[in-house]
């Protein structure tokens, strides 16, 4: 959103209670740092974000406590209210929370748009409980809004128990969760497969629906696992490449992960899987210099060029990486040039204006 003030909408569409036995959730945690984005505002000389918080919960009990949770650190009293209230103080967010099922409230919210209303940019975080909550095509059609992105908690452990079930009432959640007319073909492309192997195929398969029958031009999923099994793919889909570039960049901070990466072209064998834990720095700087060289070699290719080619076709973020990786194909004399089109350029930088020859 940046400290421009333009207005956003952010949706958690299972938010729950708020708050977890020793730490907040993720509703809770969406509204403090919102009123902290304020805070640095104001010490920046910003305009304050103009910030839409939409919070959905389908089960009564969480959404009295969540109401609770709110007006502790909010004194909003929202309960029974469908219009945003402005926090006291803080007028420029404005805080709306429903009590209903996510499908049924987005959808609402999306029929709406078709009668002459725009959805603002947006965000919508989904954390089901399941994978019955989760159509492909509600998610489809919230992308086909111009400016919004999703980062969906896949429900990997369930999906792939079920996936392969022949009762016909699973099978047709498990057709509306992956956004397919049948699940037949499916259930035999993984049927017997290894683990990995299986994972793999259902990471792509999705993926692979957010690129080709959405907007979204960009796909990350992380993945998470507890007792050596995996049990959730957080899936992150953008149509910007800046969404992109922040969203790797926090991805990869984070220890014990393994990182899938789908470049634009939608094309499956570009996907790269790592264990971020298990190659050192070096390892990974040379593994990188290898795919700069052999994949750039011969191209002319701005210092921006180069950055949009790392964060779509390889596994690695900017911070850390990219420069870092020219500076030594560089001194390996793996250039014909570099110049800079606009001032005198140091060796071992690459500010904005810099043209490299690869070898």
């Amino acid at each position: 959103m940046g400290p421009f003030g333009k207005k956003a909408l952010v949706i958690d569409g299972f938010a729950g209670t708020g708050k977890y036995s020793n730490s907040d959730g993720s509703s809770i945690r969406l509204i403090k740092h919102a009123i902290e984005f304020c805070h640095q505002a104001d010490r920046n000389d910003w305009k304050r974000p103009q910030l839409l918080i939409l919070l959905i919960e389908g089960n009564e009990e969480n959404y009295l406590h969540l109401l609770e949770n709110i007006h502790e650190i909010t004194s909003l009293d929202l309960k029974g209210q469908e219009n945003y209230l402005p926090i006291p103080d803080y007028p420029s967010i404005q805080i709306a929370c429903r009590y209903g099922k996510f499908e049924e409230i987005l959808k609402e919210r999306l029929d709406r748009i078709e009668k002459g209303y725009t959805l603002i940019p947006s965000f919508c975080f989904i954390d089901p409980f399941g994978f019955k909550d989760t159509p492909f095509d509600l998610i489809r059609a919230y992308l086909s809004n111009q400016k919004s992105e999703i980062f969906l908690n896949f429900i990997y452990e369930e999906t792939n128990r079920f996936l392969t079930v022949k009762n016909e009432k699973v099978k047709v959640h498990m057709q509306r969760h992956f956004g397919v007319d049948e699940i037949d073909s499916i259930q035999e492309l993984v049927k017997g497969k290894p683990a990995l192997e299986r994972k793999q195929l259902i990471v792509d398969l999705y993926s692979r629906q957010l690129l080709e029958n959405t907007d979204i031009k960009h796909v990350l999923s992380f993945e998470i696992k507890k007792d050596g099994r995996t049990k959730l793919i957080l899936f992150y889909g953008t149509k910007s490449i800046e969404g992109l570039r922040v969203m790797k960049n926090a991805m990869w901070k984070v220890d014990d992960t393994g990182l899938y990466m789908f470049d634009d072209r939608k094309e499956p064998d570009q996907i790269e899987f790592q264990f971020t834990k298990q190659l050192n720095d070096e390892v990974l700087m040379d593994n990188l210099c290898h795919i700069l060289s052999n994949s750039l070699s011969g191209r002319i290719l701005s210092i921006e060029e180069v950055e949009v080619f790392v964060l779509t076709q390889t596994i690695y973020p900017l911070e850390n990486f990219c420069k870092k990786a020219l500076k030594i194909i560089e001194n390996k004399n793996g250039f014909h040039q570099v110049k800079n089109l606009r001032k005198k350029r140091i060796k071992g930088t690459f500010p904005s204006g810099t043209v490299m020859h690869f070898k």
